[in-house]
């Protein structure tokens, strides 16, 4: 009834989906078993071990029947390795195309690349908002941000749209000012 699938401390051969079942997840301490994740029916692990190089941190055991898809550590690291490459890939086509950043070297601009991480945001969800201070440089990639400010009423007023390739927020990051909503 309960299956072992990944011993913790051994060396790690396949990275696991789940597609039905019940697995838990324990790490093994000097208080003894713990466990500290249970999947139901959706998930994956398994991941650690062969992209470091590293023993399991963990043993999965399957409680019932399971059901798992196993992709070995090659075609794991080979799925990973284009996956990066076509994201950093679409990412610099997109900052070449942003007018501020034409001076930028290929090494800067693939840097760059590699450091974005998407955000989407809903219609009318407020990016940041004046007079807080903020840690993210924003470039928009697709719709448009609409940027406002508190007039003398204190009600906001709008003060630009900026829609692809525009960007805002790097004031926050350089001089550590506050930003315009």
């Amino acid at each position: 009834d309960s299956e072992v699938i990944i011993q913790q401390g051994e060396d790690g051969d396949n990275f696991y989906v789940i597609d039905s079942g019940h697995v838990d997840v324990y790490v093994d301490d000097e208080t003894g078993r713990n466990l500290v994740q249970t999947y139901d029916g959706e998930g994956a692990f398994g991941e650690l071990a062969i992209m470091y190089n590293s023993p399991r941190a963990a043993t999965c055991i399957a409680k019932g029947n399971v059901r798992l898809w196993a992709l070995d550590r090659l075609s794991y690291k080979v799925i990973l390795m284009q996956t990066s490459i076509a994201r950093r890939n679409a990412y610099r086509a997109f900052l070449e195309k942003v007018p501020s950043f034409l001076h930028l070297t290929e090494f800067e601009l693939l840097t760059f690349a590699d450091a974005l991480d998407e955000e989407v945001f809903e219609d009318g969800a407020v990016v940041c908002r004046e007079g807080e201070s903020g840690n993210k440089f924003y470039v928009v990639k697709e719709g448009v941000a609409v940027c406002t400010k508190a007039n003398s009423e204190g009600s906001d007023e709008e003060v630009a749209k900026l829609a692809s390739g525009a960007y805002f927020g790097e004031v926050r990051i350089v001089t550590g000012a506050v930003s315009l909503n």
